[in-house]
């Protein structure tokens, strides 16, 4: 464990550099998250009294572990406590459609309450002291409340069906709850936890991921001016030198195996590829770029950071037969399915 600590360590230093960003389909229900704060899990305090006030290192482990029934989520600044499984149901009901196949769901719903466990395990942030996460997409999971958006006539029947149907499950690696990153739509593969946030992490490899090409958004361009170009690389990178013509810009880029731009050099200044993505507002990192005298354009395959989960990949498996443990293992390499 002290090498993952190591590795937290690092990436709490590269994440905080990243952006997160959260993607719309159709109705604006939310469709993939990047987690700013992908870390292995951090020790957990203990409070190690008894009930008389004495102090003891004999405590057993089961009094040592947080308690997973309940979450206590910061929803719209006011930390609210529920049951953990209405938790779950509210990030599934964002954060996937509705009609997505069950098994698809089902992986989505083990995905949503591995990563609140992972958050409580971790112990409360500074961003949200007094709440285990909160309903802000930039930093843990978008949220709805399924109980009022069904009681005015909405139907998220095969969402509440799929939270029970893996009503205390959660992926685990070394008993621990893993970091269940998920994204919208990978390219061919899924890309690694190290080519994208610089630290190797097990579960997090990059896989065959096929079926992303259904989601709307895996091809998409981004056109800018030059002037529009330079205005933002100007503020960002200031050494940068975007002068001349435009195919001049852009040098001794190196990608990913699963074909995102990991370093890029952007007028002479070496870049990573998530800083290109914020920066122009890109779906993923896997791009290229066409120009001409007076533009540039970004094509961009892939809608998210390309991380673990691939939900319109779970969608695909799900539609050859797949069951949500087969779709969850295949995308968190040395995971195991267990109950919290």
């Amino acid at each position: 464990m002290r090498k993952f600590f190591i590795i937290g360590l690092v990436l709490v230093a590269a994440l905080y550099l990243l952006p997160a960003a959260y993607y719309l389909l159709g109705d604006g229900s939310s469709l993939a998250i990047d987690f700013e704060d992908l870390t292995m899990p951090d020790a957990v305090p203990v409070d190690h009294s008894t009930s008389d006030g004495n102090s003891t290192d004999e405590a057993s482990a089961e009094t040592q572990k947080p308690d997973h029934s309940v979450i206590t989520v910061d929803i719209d600044g006011k930390p609210t406590e529920m049951p953990l499984e209405t938790y779950v149901e509210g990030v599934v009901a964002a954060e996937i459609s509705n009609d997505f196949p069950p098994e698809a769901i089902r992986a989505q719903a083990v995905a949503a309450r591995t990563y609140a466990v992972y958050k409580i395990d971790r112990g409360r942030p500074d961003q949200h002291p007094d709440a285990d996460v909160c309903d802000d997409f930039h930093h843990c999971a978008a949220y709805r409340d399924v109980a009022v958006e069904t009681a005015a006539g909405g139907d998220l029947s095969r969402v509440e069906q799929a939270v029970q149907d893996t009503a205390g499950q959660i992926m685990t690696y070394d008993g621990d709850a893993i970091a269940a990153v998920f994204h919208c739509a990978s390219g061919p593969r899924t890309e690694s936890a190290a080519d994208v946030w610089g630290g190797d992490i097990p579960y997090l490899q990059s896989v065959v991921s096929p079926g992303g090409s259904a989601c709307e958004q895996y091809e998409r361009a981004v056109k800018l001016t030059v002037d529009e170009f330079r205005e933002k690389v100007s503020k960002t990178f200031p050494t940068a030198d975007v002068s001349g013509t435009p195919d001049t810009w852009f040098k001794a880029s190196t990608r990913s195996d699963a074909g995102g731009i990991e370093t890029v050099k952007l007028g002479g200044v070496t870049v990573e590829g998530t800083a290109v993505r914020e920066l122009f507002g890109l779906n993923s990192t896997n791009f290229t770029i066409t120009t001409t005298d007076d533009s540039l354009t970004f094509h961009t395959i892939g809608y998210g950071h390309g991380v673990g989960l691939s939900q319109y990949g779970a969608k695909y498996m799900a539609e050859q037969g797949s069951k949500y443990d087969e779709i969850l293992t295949h995308y968190y390499k040395g995971a195991t399915l267990s109950v919290v």
